[in-house]
């Protein structure tokens, strides 16, 4: 396997600390309001991801954090007239409900911020002993210019870095882009006693202290999406390796925005759309192909149409597996099927070990859905090829959680389908179009698909 690392900007071979065992973290959300479709396309990615290193075979440990003390949630917070941990509590519970919905597995580990503040003390305490911090009467922050590769993974000097840096205005600090690692001001309910004094802590700090808290001092991947480059993520290495003196991560991973008409979806624009709201309008492994057909790395600009498409090209992948599952001829055919199922989930495997190059993946998958298609519409497809190639679709499918959903609607009786169907043959061979016709809409208006084949079969299928 090959994963582009964004600290040296090129593709390296993967191989975690651990053979066979993979240390993952990423940046989790930050419950001031709803989660929005951008923050979905970064947490959709790292799941598909995670679900490849497994069934490539590697044993993960996944942990995402929880940021339920933070400056916006603060702010949000008096607005609403409540205490922050009241409001975070409140969006963390929606996003678990939405993660859920979306299909992305649970982390295994879920760290919030009011939880592990006397582990975010102690990594302070050893920034502090080795010389890289400092305290104002305002708060501690890190001295940038005390860690030598401070800029390593944004790749600016330190010069480019103090001319447009997003920095904290304070005039206690030694230079504009010092950071701080804790803050000496007392809001309700969002204040902690230190040996600084009581306060919270600040926004980059938690990452370092709760990821080698659970993982250790080095990590094999961290993720997160692209505008995390920095600040935060180059934040996150100086005061982790000053603390601990080992390197923080091997492998830096960073997801392209999800855009609307090109520019980044984000709150501060105004521009997103909910998670919530998304769910309300397309099914959830709509959004999940939506983002699978475009590479992790990539923006994608949203729109319904792309959605939609993305449903049907679903539809297509799923109509193949049902086709195969519904097959009736016993004839042995032709062998190809299963030349076709091992050839695909080699062009398969060969995209996602390239950076996860889902893609290409899928592009495997389709000529496989396509082959499998046309064979049973054909007649010339072997049942038990034509369901072992199914399977193997299946099988690759589920990598990305974008298998068939085999829940049978309610108050679908197969007798009765079955039934109408017979009708339905009956009126085609007296050429009562009509009839036949009619038949075809009421099934069409319970979620049943009827397919004619070409061997003069009909089958059906839920929608």
């Amino acid at each position: 396997m090959r994963i582009y690392n964004t600290l040296p900007g090129k593709k390296e071979k993967f191989v975690p600390q651990e053979a066979g065992i993979v240390k993952m973290y990423v940046c989790g959300i930050t419950p001031y309001d709803k989660s929005h479709l951008g923050h979905a396309r970064t947490f959709v990615s790292f799941d598909f991801i995670r679900r490849y290193l497994l069934f490539k075979g590697f044993k993960v440990t996944f942990v995402q954090n929880i940021t339920d003390i933070d400056d916006k949630i603060i702010k949000r917070a008096k607005q609403r007239k409540v205490l922050p941990l009241e409001l975070s509590k409140k969006y963390s519970k929606m996003y678990e409900k939405e993660e859920k919905e979306l299909g992305i597995m649970k982390p295994d580990f879920a760290p919030k911020v009011s939880e592990n503040i006397p582990k975010i003390i102690e990594l302070i305490k050893r920034i502090e002993k080795n010389g890289f911090c400092y305290t104002t009467k305002s708060g501690v922050y890190f001295d940038v210019l005390k860690f030598k590769e401070y800029g390593k993974l944004s790749h600016q000097s330190t010069e480019k870095i103090r001319a447009g840096a997003r920095v904290e205005v304070d005039e206690t600090k030694k230079n504009p882009h010092d950071f701080a690692l804790w803050k000496l001001e007392e809001e309700p309910g969002a204040t902690f006693d230190s040996p600084w004094g009581k306060g919270r802590p600040g926004w980059h700090i938690e990452c370092s202290a709760m990821s080698t808290s659970i993982l250790g001092d080095t990590l094999d991947i961290h993720g997160g999406a692209r505008d995390l480059i920095f600040p935060h993520h180059e934040n996150e290495i100086c005061q982790s390796e000053a603390g601990t003196g080992k390197p923080f991560v091997k492998y830096w991973l960073h997801t392209g925005f999800l855009t609307v008409n090109k520019e980044k979806m984000a709150k501060s624009l105004g521009n997103f759309i909910t998670i919530e709201e998304g769910l309300k309008k397309y099914k959830s492994q709509q959004i999940r192909m939506f983002f699978a057909l475009s590479h992790y790395r990539s923006p994608i600009d949203f729109s319904e149409d792309a959605i939609c498409a993305a449903g049907n090209s679903l539809n297509t992948l799923h109509s193949a597996i049902k086709a195969a599952r519904t097959y009736p001829l016993p004839a042995k055919g032709s062998g190809n099927l299963q030349k076709e199922a091992i050839n695909a989930e080699k062009e398969f495997v060969a995209a996602m070990d390239d950076d996860f190059d889902s893609p290409n993946a899928f592009a495997a998958l389709f000529l496989l859905a396509k082959r499998i298609s046309g064979e049973c519409s054909d007649g010339t497809a072997g049942k038990n090829e034509a369901l072992i190639a199914a399977e193997k679709l299946e099988k690759l499918l589920s990598v990305f959680g974008l298998g068939p959903k085999e829940k049978e609607k309610k108050g679908i009786n197969k007798k009765k389908i079955e039934e109408m169907l017979r009708k339905r043959d009956e009126a085609r061979e007296k050429k009562d179009y009509a009839a036949s016709d009619k038949i075809r809409d009421e099934l069409e208006k319970q979620g049943i698909v009827v397919e004619d084949r070409k061997d003069g079969k009909t089958v059906w299928r839920n929608k």
